[in-house]
């Protein structure tokens, strides 16, 4: 007795292999998915190592900056007080010696019999 397979029985054994190499091949593709997925996962773990202490360097250095930046400051803001000193010092002195320099000179003119101004 041989028993023949109807056409229906060959379409679902065709359809039952190509169910199966799909399966297949989709456990390819997820394995390979999950190795790029670990491999990502070891690299950004290893960046993470390696920049965590660097930005801590970093703000250690930013903030010395800052420090210095402050003293920096500290002293500009007291040579600018040392020169406006200085200058309300000299220039009424100054000007004072001008004016008289003026005034002596127009009295030694008059006094000379100069012209009048």
């Amino acid at each position: 007795m041989a028993v023949l397979a109807s056409a229906g029985d060959t379409a679902l054994i065709v359809l039952a292999a190509f169910w199966g190499l799909l399966v297949l091949f989709l456990c390819i593709v997820l394995i390979n998915t999950f190795r790029v997925l670990e491999s990502t996962k070891m690299l950004i773990d290893g960046i993470r190592e390696e920049t965590v202490p660097l930005l801590h360097e970093v703000k250690g250095s930013v903030e010395r900056a800052n420090q210095q930046l402050d003293h920096v400051d500290n002293i500009m803001s007291r040579v600018s007080n040392i020169s406006t000193l200085v200058e309300q010092a000299v220039s009424s002195p100054l000007m004072k010696l001008v004016a008289f320099g003026a005034g002596v000179s127009k009295a030694a003119r008059r006094f000379r019999g100069g012209k009048k101004a």
